[in-house]
């Protein structure tokens, strides 16, 4: 229904164009071609604005890739560290029982020397 009534506005609308004074047609044909350009123009931001979100949502994906990049490259540092205090406590221990067994050694040492005939 409605698009027969579209259509006979559209049939009344070019017979009234076809009736008028030349002027009147140049008139209407400079609103239609405002008109397409109006269209031509926001058809064009329409494109620009999708390719923009496909390169937001690109850089998005990317960013997330790197952050979850980022944040292994931290476990595995964060991890590294750990295991490196623990190998320099168990360093540490290591050494404090080597230098003690060393003094108790060299004690008994020089006892059995000054006790030695």
């Amino acid at each position: 229904m409605r698009g027969a009534i579209f259509l006979a506005l559209v049939g009344l609308r070019a017979v009234a164009h076809a009736q008028a004074p030349v002027e009147e047609r140049g008139v209407a044909a400079n609103l239609s071609l405002d008109a397409q350009q109006r269209v031509e123009f926001a058809r064009r931001a329409a494109e620009q604005a999708a390719s923009g979100l496909k390169t937001a949502e690109s850089d998005l994906h990317r960013a997330e890739s790197a952050l979850e990049s980022a944040q292994k490259q931290h476990d595995e540092a964060k991890s590294r560290l750990e295991r490196a205090r623990r190998n320099l406590d168990q360093a540490r221990a290591k050494a404090k029982e080597s230098h003690a067994t060393y003094e108790r050694e060299s004690a008994q040492f020089d006892l059995r020397r000054r006790g030695a005939p």
